[in-house]
């Protein structure tokens, strides 16, 4: 399970993200509350997650 990001705010677009971890891409979908708490797009940010496992999805 991946319980923390960090790395380059690659990309925003409500209400998904992409963090780019040593070059690998994160699509990461957070509330909007915190979408606008981000940086700029190119800074260092830190996430933490949680990752839920179903039946039928990944999400």
């Amino acid at each position: 399970m991946i319980g923390k990001l960090t790395g380059t705010l690659s990309d925003k677009n409500p209400p998904q993200v992409l963090v780019d971890c040593g070059g690998v891409g994160y699509e990461v979908h957070v509330p909007m509350s915190t979408f606008y708490n981000l940086p700029a797009v190119g800074e260092k940010v830190s996430l933490l997650t949680h990752f839920v496992v179903r039946e039928d999805a990944q999400i």
